[in-house]
This record gives C-alpha cells, sequence and structure tokens, in this order.
C-alpha cells in the first residue's frame, strides 16, 4: 500500500446514541449498504485508498474473556467482510475507528455480571443526544480481565477480518471509555476547559503514558497475534488532557510498529479577526499549518523510529459545515506539501463531516502526487488546467488566494466554531422583537434554535464579530467575481460545482454578519428600531433571493453530516424569504 489515504462517505451514520446502544443501528451493521458499488468507486476515484468506519469492539468480537460482550458479533463481522470484499475490489481499504474499550452505562446488566471489570463512573451528556443525562461506568484497564479481555479481542478480530485494513485508535475522547479516558485538562462540549480526576483508586494511582500506552500495547499485541500486515494507526488527539505538548511520555512507550497519526493544526496561531496569534484548537482550513505541537510529536516520533501520519479535514470543517467545501486551495497545497516533503506515511481526511468530494478533495492528493509541480503557483495553476478545462488558471489561484485572505477575518475560537450561526444562518429567522432566553443551541448539530448567541461570543465581542464578518463577506465576494471570471468560458460539471459552492460560502458569511446585526439590534430592542431593522432584513432578503437557486442547484449545500440534516436548503431559505417579507 502507498500513502495511506482514508476517506469516509457523508452518507453513512456515527455517533448517534442509538446508535452506540443498539447492535443493529451501529455503522458496522450497516456500513455495508451505505458503501454501494457506486459510493465505492466514488471514492477509490477521487484519489483515496481506505475508508474509515466507526466500531465498537465490544459489539463486533465476542471474546471468551468477557463473553457478555459482543452477543451479536456475526452481524456485524458478516457485514464487515462484504463490505471489505466489494472494498478491495476498488482497491480500498478498511479501517475501523475505535476508542477500545468504550464504556457502558452503568446500570448495564453486563456490570452484574462483571463488577469486578468496572471503574470510574462518569455523569455525563452523550455528544448526540441532550435529552437526559447517563451515568457510564467504564472498564478500567487496571484491572487483569479487562486488560486479557481487550488482548484476545483484538485478536479475535484480526483473525475473524483478515482483510482489514487496520485500526484507528483514539484514547482520550469524549465518549466515556477507560478510566482516565476523559480526566485532567478535558474539554466541555462547548469547549470549555473543566478539570476532572477519575474516581477510580486503582488507575489515580498510575501515570497516564503507562495506561495509554498499555491499551495501545494490549490492542497491537492481540491484532500481531494474528496478522502482520494490519496496520495500527494511535491517534494522539488530546493527549495533552495530561501532558505538555508534544507528549513524549506517551510517545516513547508505543511499540515500534504503531503508526502516529497527530492532528495537523491543533496548537497552532494565526491572526484573525485582528488579533494576534489566535489559537487555532480545532481543525481548520483557514490554517494551513502545521502546528508547532503538529511539528513536535512528529520529530518525537521519528527520534523514537515510529512512522507517522496526520489527522486532517480538507474538505470543510466547523468553520463553515454546511459548505461542500472552503475552496482555499492554496492552503490545501501547503498542508500536502508539507506531508511529501515530511515522508509521512499516511492521513485520515475527514471526521464525520466535511467529507464531500470537491475541488479540495482532488487537490490535496493530486498535490501529495509526484505529477504536481513543487513550486505552490506552477501547482496551483496545474490543477486548476487540469480540474476545470478551460479555465483562466491565474485568475483561479488569484481567487483561492482572495478567498484564504477573507478567512482571516473569521472570529476562529472554539466558542464560535461550536455555538456560532454560520452553518444555519441562511435559515435561521429574526423576529423584530426583544429576544427570548433560549439559546441557539450547537453548531454541529440540528438543535433547536433560541435567540440567544452569547454562548459564541465569549472569544470575541459582538462588534469584533459584526466587524470581522463584513470585511469577510466583502473580501469573499471579491473571490467570487474572480472565480466567476477565471470559469466564463468554462463550464465543465466540475466548474459549476466550484463555483456554485463558492457563492454559497459567501452568502453564508453575508448572512452571518446580518444575524449579528439583527442580534444586536434586539439586545435593547424597541419599537423605535423598527426602520434600522427593516433595512437589515431587505439586505438579508437580497442575499436569499439570489443564492435560493444556487443551493437548488446541488443538493449537497446546507447539509450537515455530522447531524444528518440540512441545516438550510431551498425550501427553508424561501420560509425564511416568506418571514421577513411578512415582517
Amino acid at each position: 500500500m502507498d500513502t495511506i489515504r482514508i476517506w469516509r462517505s457523508p452518507c453513512s451514520p456515527f455517533g448517534e446514541r442509538k446508535r452506540l446502544e443498539d447492535d443493529r443501528e451501529s455503522e458496522t451493521f450497516i456500513a455495508e449498504q451505505v458503501y454501494t458499488d457506486d459510493e465505492l468507486s466514488r471514492i477509490a476515484g477521487a484519489g483515496f485508498n481506505a475508508i474509515w468506519v466507526h466500531g465498537l469492539l465490544r459489539q463486533v468480537v465476542n471474546s471468551p474473556v468477557l463473553p457478555e460482550l459482543g452477543i451479536n458479533c456475526d452481524l456485524h463481522l458478516n457485514t464487515l467482510r462484504k463490505l471489505i470484499d466489494r472494498a478491495v475490489k476498488h482497491g480500498l481499504k478498511v479501517f475501523l475507528y475505535m476508542q477500545p474499550p468504550r464504556a457502558l452505562p452503568s446500570d448495564h446488566p453486563f456490570w452484574e455480571k462483571h463488577p469486578e471489570a468496572g471503574g470510574h463512573i462518569e455523569e455525563r451528556l452523550p455528544a448526540a443526544d441532550s435529552s437526559a443525562n447517563i451515568d457510564y461506568r467504564c472498564f478500567c484497564t487496571s484491572q487483569p480481565i479487562v486488560k486479557k479481555y481487550l488482548r484476545s479481542a483484538s485478536e479475535i478480530l484480526a483473525r475473524e477480518l483478515p482483510g482489514l485494513g487496520g485500526i484507528i485508535m483514539i484514547t482520550a475522547s469524549e465518549y466515556s471509555s477507560h478510566c482516565i479516558a476523559r480526566c485532567g485538562n478535558t474539554l466541555g462540549a462547548m469547549g470549555e476547559k473543566i478539570i476532572v480526576s477519575t474516581t477510580c483508586p486503582r488507575c489515580a494511582k498510575r501515570e497516564p503514558a503507562e495506561v495509554i500506552s498499555e491499551i495501545i500495547t494490549l490492542m497491537r499485541d492481540g491484532i500481531r497475534a494474528a496478522s502482520d500486515t494490519m496496520e495500527i494507526l494511535a491517534w494522539n488527539w488530546s493527549w495533552t488532557f495530561y501532558y505538555d505538548k508534544p507528549c513524549r511520555e506517551i510517545i516513547e512507550r508505543l511499540p515500534k510498529d504503531v503508526i502516529l497519526m497527530t492532528g495537523f493544526e491543533r496548537g497552532g496561531k494565526q491572526d484573525y479577526c485582528g488579533r494576534k496569534d489566535t489559537v487555532v484548537n480545532e481543525y481548520s482550513i483557514s490554517y494551513a499549518g502545521p502546528s508547532e505541537q503538529c511539528r513536535e510529536a512528529l520529530a518525537a516520533a521519528n527520534e523514537c523510529g515510529l512512522r507517522t501520519a496526520t489527522k486532517l479535514q480538507f474538505g470543510t470543517t466547523h468553520e463553515l459545515a454546511t459548505a461542500v467545501s472552503l475552496p482555499l486551495i492554496g492552503n490545501i497545497f501547503r498542508k500536502a506539501d508539507f506531508m511529501r516533503r515530511n515522508k509521512i506515511v499516511g492521513f485520515m481526511g475527514c471526521w464525520n463531516f466535511g467529507n464531500m468530494l470537491s475541488a479540495n478533495t482532488a487537490a490535496f492528493n493530486y498535490f501529495l502526487s509526484e505529477d504536481a509541480p513543487a513550486n505552490e503557483s506552477s501547482a496551483l495553476q496545474t490543477f486548476a488546467a487540469d480540474y476545470m478545462p478551460g479555465c483562466k488558471p491565474e485568475e483561479a489561484m488569484k481567487a483561492w488566494y482572495t478567498f484564504a485572505t477573507a478567512m482571516l477575518n473569521y472570529p476562529f475560537g472554539i466558542p464560535y466554531l461550536y455555538a456560532g450561526p454560520t452553518n444555519y444562518s441562511l435559515s435561521y429567522t429574526p423576529r423584530p422583537e426583544a429576544l427570548n432566553d433560549i439559546l441557539a443551541g450547537r453548531s454541529w448539530l440540528n438543535d433547536e434554535r433560541g435567540d440567544d448567541l452569547s454562548g459564541c461570543l465569549s472569544d470575541f465581542s459582538l462588534d469584533e464579530v459584526i466587524d470581522g464578518f463584513e470585511k469577510l463577506s466583502a473580501k469573499w465576494a471579491e473571490g467570487v467575481s474572480q472565480l466567476e471570471n477565471a470559469l466564463s468560458d468554462c463550464d465543465s460539471e466540475n466548474a459549476i460545482s466550484e463555483l456554485a459552492n463558492a457563492k454559497v460560502c459567501g452568502a453564508a458569511f453575508h448572512s452571518t454578519m446580518n444575524t449579528f446585526k439583527f442580534y444586536k439590534l434586539r439586545l435593547d430592542w424597541s419599537d423605535e428600531k423598527i426602520e434600522e431593522y427593516k433595512t437589515i432584513a431587505k439586505d438579508e432578503l437580497a442575499v436569499l433571493e439570489a443564492i435560493k437557486p444556487v443551493v437548488a442547484s446541488d443538493k449537497r449545500l446546507g447539509y450537515h453530516s455530522e447531524a444528518h440534516a440540512y441545516m438550510f436548503n431551498e425550501e427553508m431559505i424561501q420560509e425564511k424569504i416568506n418571514a421577513l417579507k411578512k415582517q
């Protein structure tokens, strides 16, 4: 296998609680239905050679060590075998993303049989279900029976699925797992810092590096008992819960045949909205990277004799997740160029969103190839001419650079990314009245949308956000004009799609500016403000009327793959138009 290039279908489900607890709703049971031959062919044709599927070891495998787990494993294994066999016909490997050992609800019958396997109890809101608090009991990896289970289950996994490309392991995560998985200096659902201590007396006495590396080693040893070729990727997501970057304490303990996969942008710094050295603590296309944190982790891995991979999202990110892509192709080049020059063996290119095919995905894979010029300008223009035949390559490059400049006015920060309205602004309808006290909700899920946007404003003031989006949307409009000029003699399907997507990005940014103008006006509402409200509403109507047919032209626009829902579409925009006109 050459460079490991892992992708994912936007149609495959992930993360909803019912799918975590109901075997027949889990991705490993239904993925084979999603990944049709057409879908696999499309992914392979875009330059990828692997896909990832979310799996729970305790569902996919039944081990005699803890026989109560994985009682429906045949359902999952049979499905995965079919998927693996179908994928290989398209030159694709299947990787399982997993976080072993994933916790169980504290009232699960399993704990009555095996109380000795239990450890830390965590009360939390599941990531995709805010309806109820659920206590989860973690598996205590300080207990011999849990260690034996991890070793046994991973060996069975490798024996039962000999064609599996490998596993991608995360060992510090949003989801409850082992006794310190979410302990230390962690992040809450909205990015707030929380200090959490484990309640497990056994694991509290151990060094985090010992616990993390032990889990990875147990899984590795089990797999190696059955396969010499299956790849094992250890993702360093949030090891900074426990240690300062680059978390050498953990890296030095990893088995030498494990691949360290490190986040590309996280920990970086860049000026946004006029703020110097804003911290990039999420995936970002507006920040080319890599971060110092990434570089240091790669260097530490190299010193320890480990191969390395990167975790990126080069389709789109929380910056605007309901577009097909954020077309900052110059930044895409810099990400790919770093990988090519540093002999990184692979990447996982998307999460459970940001996984639609576009110029971004085509460009990234092209820039990794030996055919791509080493010079950035030449590479961008060569790619533009090939991807959009008949275009003016230099003008297309100018547009991509203008978009990148525009994005420096984005109020980048966890609070805004997780609670800002940009993903849904085109369908988010204001009213000429005082605000209600209902939160607007999370940006990445289809929450109830109240009026309260205060949760996204802790890093940047309201005026800074309005000013930022005003500058962003104006500059983005320049880029759209440049792209229109570049594609004036080009009628290829790719050119039409890219121009539509760029226009929708611009409309979303402009609408976001208006959303915050409405919000500011309504903070201290009085009827005397109605004319000012109408002025903003007229501007918003012009944006909506212009963009509605563009959104209608591509059914991917407005869809959020993590929420599995449209946050805007033609019908929702029309509803907003009707409401504003009625007002």
